[in-house]
């Protein structure tokens, strides 16, 4: 029998990645080591479910290979112990770390005999199933399944057609299952904040002060401000619970705090997901648990009118898709949205011609970089790595001539093919992505954290 071991952390390395920052998004007073969220090589996809008269539903977070292939984890494993060798591993690949690779927070190291060792998460061994052929199909199959009393639009991916066998499961994010947590703090991905934050039960970011809840003179000194930011407020009969204490306030009353920071909630956020307080004043941070990684230059911005964009060096980016039925309108809250594997069929082919490439410039990503967390490299048709998020490639516009301008907003590529055999190949590729029968193109769109 093979004994695989799993390498942890020492207790300095660990103390020092697994520590939790509660620092500003926007790069605040406070900068403190913050643990990533995945590891380099492994991504995160959200499973959705397309819907025939509104915007996908976001089922939940999985994990990825550096492709975004579905990751897996056996029933069969004991924890930080594989139990998949020779041809098991040969159907299912073990996720494999480089030989340098360190350990961290619930991320951990398999040791095996056949080669380099094999990332778990939460002491699960991860693999890819060499069964799946398309990046995220398994994935995407079991969320359909799940919610099989939902109609949905017109798929290429039916649920049930590649499911995983008896004892095998899709790896997703379970945040804040390993901690003790208070009844009414969760924690969520949140991409405008581009990490893990805590939130509230409704799903509401929360924040800390860089200061003492018992002196509220201090942490509101402008007017309005206590307005703005408010107190978590903990029950009557709550007792400190893990790293959660509760804390005395200058009026009497009681609020949690994490870590000794006091944390509150921003009244200008209006809806889950909501970060709108990250930049209205210095003290005041997102309470992060872990750092999503994202390439250098890249940043969230809000564009009036439009929310939260993801920029490059201040410029707004941009992602294409194929033409596709879609209800409701372009420019609805969450109606950015494609299907994953949508982006993933289009890759680089957004744009590919000469004249298309004098206005949309590639986001080219640096020879040797690797997809992790939501970021993806993929190789364009000339062979140049290229970021994609989400799935789809990045592109920024040349007619935006100045930071925060987006005037390739809802601009339209429109494919005449002209009898060209050229064109005509272009034309059924996307209309084949979009599944569009009205016509073929490309719809360029800001991107949206």
């Amino acid at each position: 029998m093979h004994v695989l071991t799993v390498v942890r952390a020492t207790a300095f390395s660990f103390a020092l990645v697994a520590m939790v920052a509660l620092s500003s998004v926007s790069g605040g007073a406070t900068e403190s080591v913050v643990p990533a969220t995945t590891p380099p090589g492994v991504t995160l996809v959200e499973v959705t479910r397309e819907l025939q008269t509104s915007s996908d539903q976001l089922l939940w977070v999985r994990f990825g290979s550096e492709d975004g292939a579905t990751l897996l984890l056996s029933q069969n494993d004991a924890p930080d112990v594989s139990n998949c060798m020779d041809a098991c591993a040969v159907e299912f690949p073990p996720l494999r770390a480089t030989r340098d690779a360190v350990p961290f927070g619930d991320w951990s190291l398999v040791s095996r005999i056949d080669g380099p060792p094999q990332w778990a998460y939460r002491s699960h061994p991860l693999y890819t199933w060499s069964a799946e052929e398309e990046p995220g199909e398994v994935a995407t199959n079991v969320g359909l399944v799940e919610t099989d009393g939902l109609k949905t639009a017109g798929r290429l991916v039916e649920a049930g057609s590649l499911l995983p066998p008896p004892g095998w499961e899709v790896a997703r994010v379970g945040l804040m299952r390993s901690a003790s947590v208070p009844v009414g703090i969760e924690a969520a991905v949140v991409p405008s904040a581009q990490a893990v934050v805590l939130t509230d039960f409704l799903g509401q970011t929360l924040y800390t002060f860089d200061g003492d809840a018992r002196d509220d003179g201090q942490a509101c000194t402008d007017e309005g401000c206590e307005l703005r930011w408010l107190p978590v407020a903990t029950p009557a009969l709550a007792r400190d619970v893990g790293d959660f204490t509760v804390v005395g306030r200058a009026d009497g009353s009681r609020q949690w705090a994490y870590r000794s920071s006091p944390l509150y909630r921003f009244s200008g956020d209006v809806l889950p997901g909501d970060v709108h307080g990250r930049a209205v004043d210095a003290r005041w941070s997102v309470a992060l648990l872990t750092d999503n990684f994202r390439p250098e230059g890249v940043a969230v911005a809000t564009l009036q009118g439009y929310g939260d964009v993801l920029t490059l060096n201040g410029r707004t980016l941009y992602m294409g898709s194929a033409f596709e039925k879609y209800w409701g309108g372009r420019n609805l809250r969450d109606s950015f949205k494609v299907a994953y594997f949508r982006g993933k069929r289009l890759g680089g082919n957004a744009c590919v011609a000469e004249e298309c490439l004098q206005d949309w410039h590639p986001f080219r990503a640096s020879v040797g970089a690797r997809s992790q967390g939501f970021w993806e490299v993929i190789t364009r048709g000339d062979g140049t790595p290229q970021w994609a998020y989400k799935g789809f490639a990045l592109y920024t516009y040349a007619g935006d001539a100045a930071a925060g301008q987006n005037r390739g907003q809802a601009t339209y590529t429109l494919i005449d093919p002209g009898g060209r055999d050229v064109s005509l190949e272009r034309v059924a590729m996307l209309a084949n992505i979009g599944n569009a029968g009205g016509g073929a193109g490309v719809y360029w769109h800001i991107a949206k954290p």
